[in-house]
Order: structure tokens, then sequence, then C-alpha cells
């Protein structure tokens, strides 16, 4: 399905626009800085850290993709998450199944789950939708606490085995590194095309007016259900992640409070901008870090930060920036405009 003037300009391959371009510029800045970064980096608890803003700007990512642009919200992405995490350690630690294709089991499980979920849940708004999610995550998170003969109960699974590929075996936090971050270097390709798709923007139609994008021919209800269930492998894959990191899985990681902790994470970083989702998970995974040295104060400083933010920075942190950067361009090309006019003759 496409729409009128949507498309690139004739004669232009897509992937030569200017978005694409930025985006492709923005993205090996990005893999330059995360190659770069080991060199800097002194100790395993700085790795630690950035595996974890790695495996949440996953989750942050597909979230995106429902909330950002096509404007469903969700408070039941950290039962997706776990759902990933105790299934790929399940079945690689209980019955021996190979990390990888675990991974990838308990991926199309999620997806089968989400889709089950999604079909009715997605028929509500607003107040209702968020209920609804949040009832989903609690199900699932008694459903891990109680089921103590399968996933180890309040306790947790342990003996998941690392990842590994021919041979070398990502069992540290430097050798996870390359990892983590190549995965969700690589997922932020498909999902930057999804979003400059004709399918991205008919999202788009539906997140500023689901009545008028039904109006002009979009399935509404397929797309969100397709979009729902994307954002929950996404969600799938980084629990898998998680789970071959740490060798360990625990139902209080995967509670309300996580969902809450990666919707903030859109908020703040900006939704319906991927490069939004990498500042709000590195902002709410490194910034707590940072702030530990407050002691009982951190918690205080840090909720103050995140108001501030929310209050002049309504629209996120990468949409301030970028409007920032647009302003400085602007007035030097204002300064710049009279030297211009001058030598002229």
């Amino acid at each position: 399905m496409t729409f009128p003037g949507t498309g690139p300009a004739p004669g232009r391959h897509p992937l030569l626009t200017p978005p694409a371009r930025r985006f492709a510029r923005g993205w090996l800045a990005l893999a330059v800085a995360v190659a770069l970064l080991p060199l800097a980096l002194r100790s395993g608890y700085q790795f630690t850290v950035l595996n974890v803003v790695a495996v949440n700007l996953i989750v942050v990512t597909g979230l995106n993709l429902l909330m950002g642009y096509a404007g469903q919200i969700s408070y039941g992405h950290a039962a997706f998450f776990g759902m990933g995490a105790y299934g790929s350690a399940i079945l690689s630690a209980a019955h021996g199944v190979d990390p990888w294709l675990a991974m990838g089991v308990s991926a199309c499980g999620v997806a089968v789950a989400a889709a089950v979920v999604g079909v009715p849940t997605l028929r509500l708004k607003g107040n209702y939708l968020v209920m609804a999610t949040l009832g989903f995550n609690l199900i699932v998170d008694v459903i891990l606490v109680q089921w103590s003969e399968v996933t180890g109960g309040s306790s947790g699974f342990v003996g998941v085995p690392p990842l590994a590929v021919a041979g070398i075996s990502f069992d540290t936090d430097r050798s996870f590194y390359w990892l983590a971050w190549g995965v969700a270097l690589l997922l932020l390709i498909p999902a930057r095309n999804l979003v400059h798709s004709p399918v991205g923007r008919a999202l788009r139609a539906i997140h500023d007016s689901e009545p008028g994008a039904e109006a002009c021919g979009v399935p509404t209800a397929s797309y969100k259900v397709q979009v729902f269930v994307l954002s929950a492998v996404f969600a799938s894959l980084a629990g898998s992640l998680h789970a071959h990191y740490l060798g360990i899985v625990a139902p209080k990681t995967f509670d309300i409070f996580k969902s809450v902790e990666f919707v903030t994470m859109c908020l703040i970083g900006g939704m319906g901008s991927l490069w939004g989702g990498l500042a709000g998970a590195l902002l709410l995974t490194v910034l707590p870090q940072m702030l530990g040295v407050f002691e009982e104060h951190h918690d205080l400083i840090f909720g103050g930060l995140l108001l501030f933010m929310l209050i002049f920075m309504p629209r996120g942190v990468s949409p301030w920036l970028r409007d920032v950067l647009h302003k400085g361009v602007g007035r030097g090309k204002r300064h710049s405009a009279p030297e211009s006019g001058e030598a002229r003759p």
C-alpha cells in the first residue's frame, strides 16, 4: 500500500534519499564509537553497564515502533522480555537445546503469545489499553514465581549456558559487549527500513488518526497487531541475550516496574525517533549508576532530573538536541548571509 506523494523522488533510489543518508551517517558514527569505546574502558563493571544499555536498546527500539510510530502504548513488554529470557534459559539449560536455537524458538513462541494477546487488547484505547497490558505483565509475573518446578520460582533459574560462535564463547563482559552491540546495531537497520516503508507511513497515519487511516484504506487492526508482535520479538531477543549473559534469570527482573522503565526510556529519549531510543536507554541505564555516589539521595536526584527533562524537553532528548542543532545552523546561515551579499558585484 502506498500513499500519494510519500515515496522517494522519481528516478532516485530509496537508499540515496536524504533521510537514508542521514541514518547511514548516524549508524556508522555509532558503530565507530562502539568499536573505539573499549579502548577507553578500564573495568569489567563499565562493560557490564554498556552491555545492559545494548540489551535495553533492543527492547526500546521495538517498543518505539509500537508507541512512537503506531501510537499504541504497552506496559507489558517486560513480560515478553522475561518470556524470551526464561524460554531460552529453560530450553538450553534444562533440555540441552543449542542456545541459538533456543533463542529462536523462544522468539517464535513470544510472537505467537503476542498475537494472541494483541488481537483483543489492541481493540482497546487509552487507559483501557494500559490496564490490559499491565494485567498481562502481572499474569506472566505470577506464573514465573508460582511455576517453581519449571522456572525456579522466586529464587530464579540458574545454569544458563553462554552463547558461542565457532568455538568462541561470549562468556565475559568484554566478549559479550561485541555480541550485544552487534545485535543492537543490526536490529536498528530493519527498524529504520520499516519506519520509512509504506507500512511505516501507515503506522504514522494510525498514530495521527486511526479513523482517518481507515478511511484511506489502511488495515489498522492488522497493522497494530503486526507491529505489536514485532516489538515483542525484539523484547524476546533482548531477554534471551540477557539470560545467556548473566547465566541466571529471576522474576524480579521482569515485573511491571521494568515495563514502566522501558516506557520511560521511550518518553525521555523521544518517541518516534530510533536515535531517541538510544538516548533513553543510555540515560536511564547509565545515569542511576553515576548517581550512586550520592547514596540515599540518588533516587531523589534521579527523579528530579527526569522531571526536569519531561518539563523542558517534552518531546524527548533526541528531538530537543535536533532542534538545538537546527537553530544553531540557522543562526550561522543568517550571520553569513550579509557577508555573501556584500561580496556580490
